[in-house]
């Protein structure tokens, strides 16, 4: 295993998957849940994987599960949570509904972390706070965002030493990588798509 840094993937699986009715995590895509591609592209770099959930369900995967330590306060209380809980400084948190993230997009991120305390991700214009890198010193900060009912993430993060790796200027993107399925409509437009490319081949 490449692991540059020890480091603990923390996914994400608390959302209330409105627009898919269903826990998305556990929705099959390609033959595997969602969150079993998550997990096999974590496993990759680290040995240290948690989940952040109250479904009794992720413990099948055989990692610990913990629940928010403050309720209701969305994917900031869940990154909260995480680092709290981690046992490594630097920490990988991603959600569970994006199954093709890779071993180089977790790579290019570690080798890019140090002297931050949260590195984001965009696309496209667009940050991506929940394919990160965050550093337990955030713990104290978030904490205070988190009683003050701050909980936009990157409104959080002020005050935090940041830094954004844009995914459109880095070789180590490929393309469909930052996708997350959040809805029946498309993760049948992604099997299409998946479809397609092996007919292709």
């Amino acid at each position: 295993m490449p692991e540059q840094k020890i480091i603990t993937a923390i996914i994400l699986a608390g959302g209330k998957s409105s627009r898919m009715k269903v826990d998305k995590g556990l929705v099959y895509f390609n033959g595997k849940m969602l969150v079993e591609h998550v997990i096999a592209s974590a496993k990759k770099i680290t040995n240290h994987i948690l989940f952040i959930t109250a479904n009794p369900a992720y413990h099948q995967f055989g990692y610990s599960c913990f629940e928010d330590e403050m309720k209701e306060k969305g994917p900031l209380g869940g990154i909260f949570t995480g680092l709290v809980h981690s046992s490594t400084q630097k920490n990988l948190v991603i959600g569970c509904d994006m199954p093709f993230l890779s071993q180089n997009i977790f790579s290019g991120l570690i080798n890019s972390c140090d002297g931050v305390d949260a590195l984001l991700t965009e696309h496209k214009g667009r940050i991506e706070p929940l394919c990160a890198i965050y550093d337990k010193v955030c713990i104290a900060h978030l904490r205070s965002k988190l009683e003050q009912n701050q909980l936009k993430i990157t409104n959080a993060l002020e005050g935090l030493k940041t830094r954004v790796i844009s995914f459109d200027d880095e070789d180590w993107f490929r393309g469909d990588e930052f996708a997350n399925i959040n809805s029946d409509e498309e993760l049948q437009q992604f099997k299409n798509n998946n479809n397609n490319k092996n007919n292709l081949n």
